[in-house]
């Protein structure tokens, strides 16, 4: 749903006091403006956090894919690099097997088909005895398509770049299996030209990584090269599920600190995660305005007794740096 003031009236009370609070209004204005307490605003913006979060977990590219028509999908095809290629094969050969919409099944077939992977064929040869005749069509004329793709690839040429991508694949791989201070160690080796190649990687891989713990490591990794470029991800990231992905997140949006992420910061400091909220009051000392002053305050009156105290520690020294520059 597309949230502002054209369509107020069809909006939730949490969400047009987010609406308020992109405005630049304070959570103490803007329980004034609603006649409300600032309990019940801070519960309204993280209701609305959460919303965002499960817009964002379910905002897949695979998910999009999957709503394309087939010239659509055609040309979303093409445009698709090996790593995101590699992506939807794993996809396919996770749904295929627990798919029970046939559209979705027969767009599984195709798009396998399509990648031309002779992984594909064990459940293509499954599904072309599948009891909907659409989809054993489907799964036939992918089998065929899969077969004649392996006769035309040149068997040196193929093993050639199978290799490449193999090599490619486990510098990355062996990074991840590094302790910190050998990561450490590992960028400031990179030259400039390896270093791009490496930060193309590394993006590439949080965007398709589903184990949690080379995720950390990986959105560790980002921060670590406090490059904006990475922002974009990490602000999504900044909305997930898992607690620790969340608070690598902000860690890493916190070391490249650019003001881009003022308001994900201060939207942070509602997490329920205490560390995480630590490190956007640290953030926000050096990318905080008026606003984020206004928020501080608030926060480190209004949590006196149940906050820790490391937080109220950097919410304080957040407020004494912004009152100085703001």
């Amino acid at each position: 749903m597309d949230i502002n003031w054209k369509n107020i009236d069809s909006l939730e009370d949490y969400q047009i006091t987010y609406l308020l609070y992109k405005e630049s209004l304070n959570v103490n204005q803007i329980a004034k403006v609603r006649n409300l307490s600032n309990q019940d605003i801070a519960d309204h913006l993280i209701k609305m956090q959460i919303e965002k979060r499960e817009e964002n977990i379910k905002k897949d590219s695979f998910e999009i894919y999957l709503t394309l028509n087939k010239d659509e999908r055609k040309e979303y095809l093409k445009k698709i690099d090996s790593e995101e290629s590699e992506y939807f094969k794993r996809k396919i050969l996770r749904l295929v097997h627990i798919e029970k919409d046939i559209r979705n099944l027969m767009i599984l077939s195709w798009t396998a088909g399509e990648l031309g992977d002779i992984d594909f064929l064990k459940f293509l040869e499954e599904l072309s005895n599948h009891e909907n005749e659409d989809v054993r069509k489907t799964a036939n004329t992918a089998i065929i398509k899969i077969k004649n793709k392996s006769k035309i690839y040149n068997k040196n040429e193929k093993g050639k770049k199978l290799e490449v991508n193999n090599e490619n694949q486990d510098e990355l791989q062996s990074f991840l299996g590094l302790d910190k201070n050998k990561r450490l160690n590992f960028l400031d080796r990179l030259n400039s030209e390896k270093m791009v190649y490496f930060k193309r990687k590394v993006y590439k891989r949080i965007l398709t990584e589903y184990n949690t713990d080379d995720l950390i490591i990986l959105i560790w990794t980002a921060g670590e090269l406090h490059d904006e470029g990475f922002l974009k991800v990490l602000h999504t990231l900044a909305n997930n599920r898992n607690s620790d992905v969340r608070r690598i997140s902000y860690s890493a949006i916190r070391k490249i600190g650019s003001p881009k992420s003022r308001e994900v910061l201060e939207l942070g400091l509602l997490d329920s995660n205490p560390q995480t909220r630590q490190y956007c009051a640290k953030a926000l000392l050096k990318v905080g305005n008026k606003h984020s002053l206004e928020i501080l305050r608030n926060q480190y009156r209004t949590r006196q007794g149940v906050e820790k105290d490391y937080v109220l520690r950097a919410y304080r020294e957040a407020i004494i740096e912004l009152e100085k520059s703001v």
